[in-house]
């Protein structure tokens, strides 16, 4: 996976979060040290800040990152901030405790999703792809080309039916990987 974020593991982050929660226009902020998306839930304006250096290389989260926030959460009409960071230091931490509108990730603290999130994950990912191959998505089983006469000759086909079979055994790891495969087939679709 490339790591347009920092690193695969923030990259993949990101995609899941996009796809789950409708994060968008990824912004870079030099200043700052960070890629921004933004997303409204629950009519609240929430940001993902991606803690990355001038390389785009992954960045721990520091204490001047969340000073920076607590200015932007005074400055800015933003109800929620998650920072995404290699690592997180103590000091970062005790702050981060003090107010609840600013949350944070790192490989230690990912978020565990469940079973059902991870297959509406697969689905609109696999949708997004049916799209942009084939021009539609399709209606039924029958509309799709992707496997004839038991045969698959499209693998955005191949993962769908995969990760059903993955989600039936409750293999959450696998279903990861079964989305990761999904936004490495977009990448060299788009």
């Amino acid at each position: 996976m490339e790591n347009e974020y920092g690193s695969e593991w923030q990259s993949y982050t990101v995609e899941i979060m996009k796809t789950l929660h409708g994060y968008k226009d990824p912004t870079y902020d030099e200043e700052l040290g960070c890629i921004e998306l933004e997303t409204r839930e629950d009519d609240q304006k929430k940001i993902l800040r991606v803690m990355v250096d001038e390389d785009y290389n992954s960045n721990p989260i520091y204490v001047n990152d969340i000073d920076d926030t607590l200015d932007s959460l005074k400055d800015e009409d933003v109800d929620q901030f998650l920072l995404l960071g290699k690592r997180i230091t103590s000091a970062s931490r005790r702050i981060m405790k003090e107010n609840e509108q600013i949350d944070y990730l790192t490989p230690k603290t990912s978020p565990h999703y469940r079973i059902s999130e991870l297959v509406y994950a697969i689905q609109n990912k696999t949708m997004d792809l049916c799209k942009i191959k084939c021009g539609k998505i399709p209606r039924e089983e029958a509309d799709c080309e992707g496997l004839k006469d038991g045969d698959y000759n499209c693998q955005i086909r191949r993962i769908s039916d995969d990760s059903t079979f993955h989600a039936e055994m409750n293999w959450d790891s696998v279903l990861h990987e079964d989305f990761k495969k999904l936004v490495e087939l977009e990448k060299h679709l788009g």
